[in-house]
């Protein structure tokens, strides 16, 4: 069997567990790893060499994950020392390098240590090279040799992806943009609210809040025009910025106009006379950072949840990513208009964010 570590978002990990369990038919034991936020870990038949690969396309195919390890080992440090480390590390067969032409060293470290992960990554990938007697490359490498020490506890693998697949630059699922906005959600976080809304074939969504795109984007790559998508905003940076990068993409089909997120049912009083009424709103709403005033936020808050029942359809949903989860939360109570289904907390840019999902009463 292999054994395949994924990264992930924090407290999203169920989410990214129910997309494996999805996609990937061979995986087992699909569980988070040794109870560490932003970790899942499974096992796959190590199958003939057409198998492999399809798996690790299904692998890298994943929406919700950042990177991919595949695990050779796992210990705990009794001895905090770089000496005890390379001995550890060494009694973990690596067969792969001896028939390797090149490999590289790379090393993550949480917690407090006598030594950094730049020493590790000499120490290590000193050791190899005597054990194995395979060279180092650091760009033209063969296998990447992952070791990360969390606390006492420490793994070693083979790192698959060189850049985090959120940023969709890799093969697969890729998104080509122009225009990044400053406070873009990430598109793993994108594809989670999407996800949580529960989207459909033949539905309507709309992000009043699009900024660059993100999460208009990810849905036509993943649904393409099978969906209805509107995308808006009040600012016209953001409009022109998000029409940019869909006419890249070739994203067409979705319409962009200006919105104030405040006044929807007024905004889009002609659209709803000719398509009918939304079916799901997905959106990264304002956090109010800038005017630091939660009194802003309340306001804003109100009348964007307000105006946003009038428009949508009887079923409909409201998935949102706030930071100011109480403002948000009170004001949720106060008009009696939705019920929470699904509260999530995750982290983004140092930023603890709250995932609301609403539902009309």
């Amino acid at each position: 069997m292999k054994k395949y570590l994924v990264t992930c978002d924090y407290n999203l990990e169920d989410l990214v567990i129910e997309e494996i369990k999805q996609k990937i038919p061979k995986a087992t034991e699909v569980k988070q790893f040794e109870n560490f936020s932003h970790r899942v870990c499974f096992l796959v038949p190590d199958s003939d060499e057409n198998t492999n690969a399809i798996v690790l396309q299904q692998l890298l195919s994943l929406r919700s994950i950042h990177s991919v390890i595949e695990l050779k080992g796992t210990f705990y440090l009794e001895n905090p020392t770089l000496e005890a480390l390379k001995q550890k590390v060494m009694q973990i067969d690596l067969p792969e390098l001896k028939t390797a032409k090149s490999f590289r060293a790379s090393a993550e470290r949480y917690g407090t240590h006598e030594f950094t992960s730049m020493e590790m990554v000499k120490h290590i990938g000193h050791t190899v090279i005597l054990r194995y007697q395979t060279p180092v490359s650091l760009t033209e490498y063969e296998y990447n040799l992952r070791v990360d020490v969390i606390g006492s506890f420490v793994l070693v693998g083979y790192q698959i992806t060189d850049d985090t697949l959120a940023h969709r630059q890799g093969e697969y699922n890729k998104i080509e943009r122009v225009f990044h906005h400053r406070a873009a959600t990430k598109h793993t976080l994108a594809y989670h609210l999407l996800t949580l809304a529960g989207l459909k074939e033949g539905e309507s969504l709309l992000d009043c809040t699009c900024g660059g795109g993100t999460i208009v984007l990810e849905a036509a790559s993943i649904f393409g025009n099978k969906i209805k998508i509107l995308a808006g905003d009040m600012h016209q940076k953001a409009m022109e910025g998000t029409q940019e990068n869909l006419r890249l993409n070739n994203f067409d089909f979705i319409g962009v106009r200006e919105l104030n997120a405040r006044h929807l049912d007024e905004s889009l009083q002609d659209y709803i006379l000719e398509n009918g009424q939304i079916d799901k709103i997905v959106c990264n709403l304002p956090f109010g950072i800038q005017s630091g005033k939660q009194v802003n936020m309340r306001g804003l808050y109100d009348q964007f949840l307000s105006s946003a029942d009038k428009i949508l359809s009887k079923n409909g949903k409201v998935v949102v990513l706030t930071m100011r989860q109480g403002v948000f939360r009170e004001v949720i109570f106060m008009i009696k208009k939705y019920k929470i289904t699904k509260e999530y907390v995750t982290e983004a840019g140092g930023l603890y964010l709250h995932i609301f999902v609403l539902e009309k009463i």
